[in-house]
């Protein structure tokens, strides 16, 4: 790893840079730690990019952006559980796990030259908008991709299926890609889930087969009570660099979608109407809680708006890992 981001050392310097989309903190924080890795790249939307191996058939993703109202450096500790946290957490401020651990352990696999295309996107917080723009842009840097997997989920076990595309990665690579983790940890209870919501493999799930999200160890995300299991973050970049990406078992189709109302669905599968009826009960503490995750006003007047216009396309939800 370059720059001085190995070891544990590595991930708590990374977790104190807030680093906000496009502020000059996170502009400061790419030039000094991604564009010093060796054969590094931008694309026209500032996405570093590097790849290793001879047309890989694996992307790993991550995102630069963290959820804070301020950029510069804030203090991080780590309890004797092994457990990293705020020392000095305030309302606009989360601890930015959701991604530097994702960061870091790309960075990680990139030391010890694991095959893959990685891609750190910028902007994921606002909407997924640097992996928009690739998929926009320049769909054919995906055109050899079988399989996407973000390092962007919060707890210690998921392997997601679905996100807000419906479904992105079929149950056979899930279950792949479970197994041949917990093989790596005996410790390790990593299994399919299908309750994802919106990272940026979403935006490949139309080009790229298998697009899933793995939990990175991190909870309470997009706040100022934001923690992360540095040992669970630790072991799963050991079993990282052990895993063989080409035995994973890719089977979905790409040009068909599939579960259209799966979204809308979900909520009734998974007890919504009682969230419903809490939210109704304690609209106050939703809104603050609301606030808290990074919506603003106008975030929900806009997702007023695409529901009550039917929209299907274009509109997604914001600040969703």
């Amino acid at each position: 790893m370059t720059h001085d981001l190995a070891g544990r050392a590595g991930l708590l310097e990374i977790l104190s840079w807030a680093r906000p989309h496009d502020s000059a903190t996170e502009r400061a924080f790419c030039r000094e730690y991604l564009d010093r890795v060796p054969d590094m790249r931008a694309d026209g939307f500032g996405n570093r990019m590097l790849e290793i191996g001879d047309r890989p058939r694996t992307l790993w993703s991550c995102h630069v952006d963290t959820v804070a109202a301020v950029g510069g450096h804030q203090a991080v500790g780590v309890d004797e559980h092994g457990i990293a946290h705020l020392c000095d957490g305030k309302a606009g401020m989360s601890l930015g796990a959701d991604d530097g651990a994702g960061l870091w352990i790309m960075l990680g696999m990139i030391a010890a030259a694991r095959p893959g295309l990685y891609l750190f996107h910028r902007g994921e917080e606002q909407g997924c908008l640097g992996s928009r723009w690739i998929e926009r842009h320049t769909p054919e840097l995906l055109a050899d991709i079988d399989a996407a997997i973000a390092f962007d989920r919060a707890g210690l076990g998921d392997v997601i299926t679905h996100q807000s595309y419906g479904r992105t990665c079929s149950d056979a690579f899930a279950s792949s890609l479970a197994a041949a983790l917990n093989r790596q940890n005996m410790g390790f209870r990593y299994a399919p889930d299908d309750t994802g919501v919106y990272t940026d493999t979403n935006e490949y799930a139309g080009i790229v087969s298998e697009c899933t999200n793995l939990s990175v160890g991190y909870q309470r995300q997009h706040g100022p009570r934001e923690t992360l299991d540095v040992v669970h973050c630790e072991q799963l970049l050991a079993a990282m660099l052990e895993l063989d990406a080409s035995q994973l078992v890719i089977e979905r189709d790409p040009s068909v979608q599939e579960e259209a109302g799966w979204w809308f669905d979900r909520g009734r599968r998974h007890g919504g109407d009682d969230f419903v009826e809490a939210v109704a009960d304690h609209p106050a503490l939703a809104a603050w809680m609301l606030e808290q995750c990074g919506v603003s006003y106008d975030d929900f007047q806009m997702a007023l708006w695409a529901e009550e216009m039917d929209v299907d396309q274009g509109y997604r939800p914001l600040m969703s890992t």
